[in-house]
Order: C-alpha cells, then sequence, then structure tokens
C-alpha cells in the first residue's frame, strides 16, 4: 500500500517532487529509499487505481477522460487553416504520462546520447546512460551486455498472433529491412517485434513498477488532486511551494531541494509563473521577476507523426472483429478473471526504425502499427477494421516554444509544436512517405489491404506529397526540450538538472532532453531519472559501459 495522504503530515520534507510521471515516481522512489530522507510526492490529478488504466488493450479510453489526461491542444500550425493544432494528452493521474500513454518501450539510438555529450554535456554519452537503462528494467530475453535483467519496469514482447502483423514484418524484409530481435540492444535498425511495458497482464507504469511494487515507505507522502500554484523564493533558494489541495491552499516549506517533473508543458509552465523565464513576457503577465531565462519555454520538439490507413480485405483479419460489444465483454471477462487474451496486449505489436534520409546511417523514421483502423481523439473512439501504421520523424530539426499570456495557474499555457519548418523535416517527411509507399506495395500483403485510404499512396510530385504532409501531421504525444539541460545561454539546467543560477530547484523530465532521440520518451525518461537521482544521493555513478554497437 501507498502511503497517500490527505494532507502532508510534515510542513517541512527534504525533497518535494512536483509531479508523479515517468521521471516523478522515479525520483519519489529513489530519494525515499533507506528512511533517511523525507520525500513528498505531489500530483494534481487522482488515483490511477482504474480498469482501463490497468488493462492494456484500455488504453484509448484516458486518452479521452480529461480525468486523467489534461487534454492540450497545442497552437494551430502557421501552415495550417484549423482553429487549433495537434491534440496533445498528458498525464493527470498518478503515473503520468505513463498511466495513459501506449506503453511502447524504446530506449533511443545510442548516437542520440553521444550527440548529448558532444554538445558539452559530457556525462550524457550512451556509456554513461546504458547502466541507466539497465537499473531501470527488467527483460529476461535481452543480452545483459545491453539489457537490464533485475530493474523495476517489466518489460515483455509482443506475442504477434493477428496475420497482418505477420504480413508487416515479411513485407518489411521484402522491403530490405533486416528483422531486428532487439530494438534496444546492439543495434536499433530494422523491422521488430514491440516490447511493451507490461507485467503480468497489467500496464507497469511508472507507478506501479517504482511505488506500488516497492515496500511501503514512512517517508514517502504522495499527495493527490494537489495542484502547485507557484513556488516562493528567498535570494536564489527556493523555499516554499504553494499548492491547492481540492480548493484548499497549503504551503510547504522546501528542506533541502524542490524538483520540478511535471512534464515538458508543466514544468516550463510552473518556473513561469514563478517568474522564472523570459522578462518580458513576465512583465506582459504582471509576474514579479525572479530571473531572467529566455531559455525557459524554448526548444519544444516532438515526434512528427503521419498516419496511414488501409482497410481490410477480409475484415475478420483486422482486430476490430473482436472488438464488438460481445468481443469487448469476453476480452474483459479473460482480463478480470485470468489476466489474458487481447486485454493484455496495448495493440502495436509490430513496428520498425528505419533511415530514408539521403546518406544517412541512423534511423530517421519510427513506424508503429495497429491492426485496425483507430481514432483516439479527445472527443471518443473510433474503431473499424483495417490497419493503421503510424510513420513518425525521428530526429526532426523543426523547433516551437510554449509562453503564457495569463497569469492564472489554472490556465492552460500556450504551445506551438512549429512542425516541418525546416528543409531537412520537409526532405525527410516526402521521404518517408515514399518509404511507406513502398513498403505497403510488398507482394507480402498478398492483397489483405485496401489502397491507402486518404489517397496519399497515389501521389507521385514531392509537392503534392508534402502538402498531404501539413495537412496530416499530428503529435507522437512525445514533447520535450521546454527546460533544456546545457551550458549555453539558452540552455535552462545544468547536466544534473540544477537550474542555472538557483541553489535547489531543478527540473527532473522530459523537458530536459536537449534534443529529441528517436525512441518513445517513457523508458528515456525513467533513465533520466535513474542518472540524476544517484547524483542527487551523492552517490558514485554507476561506471560507464562500451558495449559493441551496429
Amino acid at each position: 500500500m501507498l502511503n497517500i495522504v490527505r494532507r502532508p503530515s510534515k510542513s517541512v520534507y527534504d525533497y518535494i517532487v512536483i509531479g508523479s510521471g515517468s521521471a516523478g515516481s522515479t525520483l519519489a522512489a529513489r530519494l525515499s529509499e533507506g528512511g533517511a530522507n523525507s520525500v513528498l510526492l505531489i500530483e494534481a490529478g487522482p488515483s490511477d487505481r482504474n480498469v482501463f488504466i490497468q488493462m492494456p488493450a484500455g488504453l484509448g479510453i484516458p486518452l479521452m477522460k480529461d480525468r486523467y489526461n489534461w487534454k492540450f491542444f497545442a497552437e494551430s500550425e502557421s501552415y495550417s487553416t484549423s482553429e487549433v493544432g495537434p491534440y496533445t494528452p498528458r498525464g493527470r493521474v498518478l503515473g503520468g504520462s505513463s498511466s495513459i500513454n501506449g506503453m511502447n518501450w524504446a530506449r533511443g539510438n545510442s548516437a542520440d546520447y553521444d550527440r548529448w555529450k558532444d554538445s558539452g554535456l559530457t556525462n550524457w554519452s550512451y556509456a554513461h546512460c546504458l547502466p541507466y537503462f539497465k537499473r531501470s528494467e527488467q527483460y529476461e530475453h535481452g543480452d545483459p551486455v545491453y539489457r537490464g535483467h533485475s530493474g523495476p519496469t517489466n518489460i515483455v514482447k509482443a506475442e504477434i498472433t493477428n496475420p497482418l502483423f505477420r504480413s508487416f514484418l515479411d513485407a518489411s524484409i521484402e522491403y530490405g529491412l533486416e528483422l531486428n530481435p532487439d530494438h534496444n540492444g546492439a543495434q536499433q535498425t530494422g523491422a521488430h517485434i514491440t516490447q511493451r511495458n507490461v507485467s503480468g497482464g497489467i500496464r507497469h507504469s511508472a507507478s506501479q513498477a517504482y511505488l506500488y511494487d516497492q515496500p511501503k515507505k514512512a517517508n514517502l507522502d504522495i499527495l493527490l488532486e494537489t495542484r502547485c500554484t507557484s513556488i516562493e523564493f528567498s535570494g536564489k533558494d527556493a523555499v516554499r511551494v504553494n499548492l491547492n489541495c481540492c480548493g484548499e491552499e497549503l504551503h510547504i516549506e522546501v528542506g533541502r531541494e524542490l524538483i520540478l517533473s511535471a512534464g515538458a508543458i508543466q514544468s516550463p509552465h510552473l518556473l513561469m509563473l514563478s517568474g522564472i523565464g523570459d522578462a518580458d513576457m513576465l512583465k506582459e503577465n504582471d509576474i514579479p521577476l525572479q530571473q531572467h531565462m529566455s531559455g525557459v519555454g524554448g526548444n519544444l520538439q516532438d515526434h512528427i507523426a503521419l498516419c496511414f490507413e488501409y482497410g481490410a480485405t477480409n475484415p475478420r483479419d483486422s482486430l476490430a472483429s473482436n472488438l464488438n460489444h460481445f468481443g469487448r465483454l469476453k476480452i474483459g471477462l479473460e482480463w478480470l478473471l485470468a489476466k489474458r487474451g487481447l486485454g493484455i496486449s496495448n495493440h502495436f505489436e509490430v513496428g520498425a526504425f528505419l533511415c530514408v534520409g539521403e546518406g544517412k546511417t541512423i534511423p530517421d523514421v519510427q513506424m508503429e502499427c495497429i491492426a485496425m483502423r483507430c481514432d483516439f481523439a479527445s472527443e471518443g473512439i473510433t474503431i473499424e477494421p483495417g490497419y493503421q501504421c503510424f510513420t513518425s520523424l525521428q530526429r526532426p530539426t523543426s523547433r516551437g516554444k510554449l509562453w503564457i499570456d495569463d497569469a492564472n495557474p489554472t490556465a492552460a499555457p500556450k504551445f506551438q509544436f512549429n512542425y516541418l519548418s525546416t528543409e531537412d523535416d520537409r526532405t525527410i517527411a516526402i521521404a518517408a512517405i515514399r518509404a511507406s509507399q513502398d513498403l505497403f506495395q510488398q507482394p507480402a500483403w498478398d492483397g489483405r489491404l485496401t489502397s491507402e485510404l486518404s489517397g496519399v499512396h497515389a501521389l507521385t510530385s514531392d509537392r503534392d506529397i508534402l502538402q498531404w504532409a501539413y495537412a496530416h501531421a499530428e503529435s507522437n504525444y512525445h514533447p520535450c526540450g521546454t527546460c533544456r539541460m546545457g551550458l549555453n545561454d539558452e540552455a535552462v539546467t545544468d547536466g544534473e538538472g540544477r537550474v542555472h543560477g538557483l541553489n535547489n530547484l531543478r527540473v527532473v523530465d522530459a523537458s530536459i532532453i536537449p534534443s529529441i532521440p528517436a525512441g518513445n520518451l517513457n523508458a528515456i525518461t525513467i533513465m533520466i531519472a535513474e542518472k540524476i537521482a544517484n547524483s542527487i544521493l551523492g552517490l558514485s555513478p554507476l561506471e560507464p559501459e562500451h558495449p559493441a554497437i551496429n
């Protein structure tokens, strides 16, 4: 059982962690180990003890429920005629976005972290990160040189029973990809069977792995449905957090450190509300300046997703055939009674990392596939027979920003991704679409699918393909970079997450990522938290590991 409290049991905590997502749950667990430190973990949302969060196949439900989801929308892109920009769900629940995400476990490419090292963050090379990736996971099939076998987060491989998934793997080989037995191992490139964070048929979110599955700690208090509205400072020290707990105002003193783990949208938002950000913007919003930092909210990055949809020639080939009213009841009962059947699957069971850019040797595109046509929209879910392939740009050079135009802490911040704003991204998007055209025309499909339903596969000119990309680009739900770590004037934190110019305030979550890695951000954010938690505790860093990388 967790020590979930209605009110904080102390007026001062050694460590206060804002946000219980992939980073926050990890930090709270590690900082409270041994019982020496008092830790308060604050989450704006409710408990995650909900059947649709726990059941992997129910992942679409929390994506549309504002009880568990902030349901953000970006500002409209410059090329778009839409009044709103891409839907950007973020977890508002214990476990944060790890409680509502797709559960695909992808750790990024080794070159991503060496790129961080080359930017001046010398302790963030792949060799330095690998030990913390291994510490975070338990994956029984992987080579122990690359994979962890005893960490908190359980990783399993999809079972692959659907014929459309088999066709994808076969078509990928015909296209020219190799079948990669472990895209989180010695190499990333190739088609693969998906790995997911599921344990015993249950979503193994950060809260499940790092909080519920660990011994109860009397020195760790968890405060739910409580929003941090601002931080108070005395000189360069964060001394107090102001909270709203179910309508009641609370004020908690910071003993040693305050750590923001509220995510790439809300960590910079909270800094701005507390007077840390661009001085002119804060003045416009009548927020007293604590410290001018123009980089807060800048450098916003995301994996740009393009969704390709196909009908199924034989509807029974599609998973949608199992999701009528009776089928859903059967799946639910099998999961509730035995934790087996389709309920234990996140439905994303195959994928690929591939290079499409001319002369590129590091994957710049990811494909994630589901054997039905689903629309997990903010207003509801629609499911039809068919097949979807989400193709996303993994190393985009476009950069967006986040800002505020309202000092009310309950007002959502504004942000714009600025997708496809660079020539490199436009070139890769065109190449990614052409790669999809090619892969889905391979003989292995054997007439199982209709033509692509949007008509993109009939397009031939680069200009027409790019216009289609503009019209169809959406978020892959991986925002990051808005409080990037680094050494230059635009960096917000150092390599340990400490906010430049302040003494005891850190940001530890996806917002400190300097350049987005090629992979889903859950595993990456947990690794970041593991590494920085070790540093906060003053422990010797794990020794760098230098395995061969293909």
